[in-house]
Parts: C-alpha cells; structure tokens; sequence
C-alpha cells in the first residue's frame, strides 16, 4: 500500500504542498483549502505537516453520520464523497491527528483522498525539499511510521 510520509526534519514550511494540493482539488492556489497543513511547533521552532495517517480503524469513518467517509479495503485509502458530506465535521471533531479539516467556505469537510486516481499525490509533487514522500507500507504500519 501507498501512503504520504512525512519528514518535519526536511520541512522548510512553504507551503506549495497545500497549495498543490488545494489547486488539485478544487482549482484554487488558497493553501487554506489544500488538506495536508503545515504547522510550526512554537517550542521546538519546526515546522510539522499534519495530513491523514490513514488509521487501520479510522474514527473519522466510523463519526460521519451522512456515509461521506468510508475505508478502502485493498488500499487503505478514505474515501470521501464530498456531495453526501452535510457539514456536522464529526470527523474534524475525531480525528486524532487533526488531519480533518472543515472548508468553511463551502460548509464541507477537507479530507486527504491522497490523490486517488494519479500516479502520485500534488503535495508529493510539489514539495522541493523531500520533506513529503509517496511510499510503500506494509498492512498495519499505517500511523505507526508517520512522524
């Protein structure tokens, strides 16, 4: 399985990530509405990419009361059927990793789909310094091996 692992040590905080991300999926270069966010740590003064660990028992999933959410068997994957989102953010409420984002412009949730459909993800393509990297996993090592 594929998943997006991040590096905050590589991490300059520039953001194209999300930018990419936010331009992929809704045709904007508004960095608020990319899913992965870049977070600065204000004790240690590094910066921290905060995108979807793909939980082997995702609560994110099992809180959308609209089926907006569901887990991908063979990939891991969520996926996320943006129509049937109705905006009550439970998933934003639950997410341990506070990778769930509300798009309060559009009243719907933010939720990496990891670039499903492409070779790789926007952010991964985007990122000049390797600080984001699509990677093969092994089953179950979903969260364990993200930083």
């Amino acid at each position: 399985m594929k998943r997006i692992h991040t590096n905050h040590s590589l991490c300059s905080g520039c953001r194209a990530c999300s930018v990419a991300c936010a331009v992929a999926h809704f045709g904007v270069a508004d960095d608020s509405r990319g899913a992965i966010r870049i977070l600065r740590d204000p004790v240690l003064g590094y910066e921290v990419q905060v995108v979807c660990r793909l939980c082997d028992d995702p609560e994110c999933v099992a809180a959308c009361m609209a089926s907006a959410l569901s887990r991908d068997s063979e990939t891991g994957r969520i996926r996320f059927d943006r129509e049937r989102c109705v905006g009550c953010w439970m998933c934003v409420m639950v997410c341990p990793h506070r990778a769930a984002l509300p798009d309060r412009r559009a009243g719907k949730a933010i939720i990496c789909d990891q670039c499903e459909g492409r070779d790789s993800a926007a952010c991964v393509a985007a990122c000049s310094t390797g600080a984001i990297a699509f990677v093969d996993v092994e089953e179950g090592a979903s969260a364990a091996g993200q930083r």
